[in-house]
């Protein structure tokens, strides 16, 4: 009985995700656009399964983490199929890359929280208007001090797109479960909702069929539909 009530509390913040109703699929006269993001994983060495990735889900915006010199350079064929592309490579773990068929403005590399993980925004011209587009990794939680980093960066991350009070897309590998603590300022401050609500927890990390936990995220200001 003890066991079934310790499960019943650990399962209550996750059920949630499964509930409520999906979003409306877009009409014919509704512009929308797909977003593919992925953590290639800096020392990983399998470039193709994401180029055929890429190719076999053709979205219009693709954001990449964890890339290297080296991942760009076995990328570059994305350069002639994205035209708009913002790079900012790394031979660790905080490199970022975005890729756009659609114009994007203002492309920088930006510094969130104690500065030492970069993002990259940008804003992104769709039928629909400007959305300012987020491609955030905040640091991995491998010890106290570091959740303690990602924490704040996660709070400067809600900040900055509360602050700028624009459409915005925040996307990425958070570091983070929808549940932690860590997560609410997403939601408490800048009001972001999650593209998985409806659809169940969808686990990311690791790529182990369907086990895991959800650190990687696509998020939204309420005027964003996902």
């Amino acid at each position: 009985i003890g066991a079934a009530a310790a499960a019943i509390l650990a399962f209550a913040p996750v059920l949630p995700w499964y509930l409520g109703r999906e979003a409306d699929a877009p009409g014919a006269s509704t512009p929308h656009l797909e977003i593919l993001v992925a953590n290639v994983y800096y020392s990983n060495r399998e470039f193709d399964r994401i180029r055929r990735l890429v190719e076999e889900e053709d979205p219009d915006v693709v954001g990449l983490v964890e890339v290297s010199g080296r991942w760009l350079r076995k990328l570059r064929p994305l350069s002639a199929r994205y035209p708009f592309h913002f790079e900012v490579p790394d031979e660790h773990h905080v490199g970022l890359a975005l890729y756009s068929r659609l114009p994007i403005a203002g492309a920088r590399a930006i510094r969130i929280g104690d500065g030492s993980s970069p993002a990259i925004a940008a804003t992104l011209t769709t039928p629909a208007g400007e959305v300012d587009i987020l491609l955030v990794h905040p640091a991995s939680p491998v010890d106290s001090a570091a959740i303690l980093r990602r924490n704040a960066q996660i709070r400067a991350l809600a900040k900055h797109v509360r602050d700028a009070g624009r459409p915005t897309v925040l996307a990425g590998d958070l570091n983070l479960t929808m549940w932690n603590a860590g997560y609410r300022p997403l939601v408490d401050v800048a009001r972001l909702h999650n593209a998985r609500a409806g659809h169940g927890v969808g686990p990311t990390w690791p790529a182990i069929a369907r086990l895991g936990v959800p650190i990687d995220h696509i998020l939204a200001t309420p005027d964003v539909s996902l």
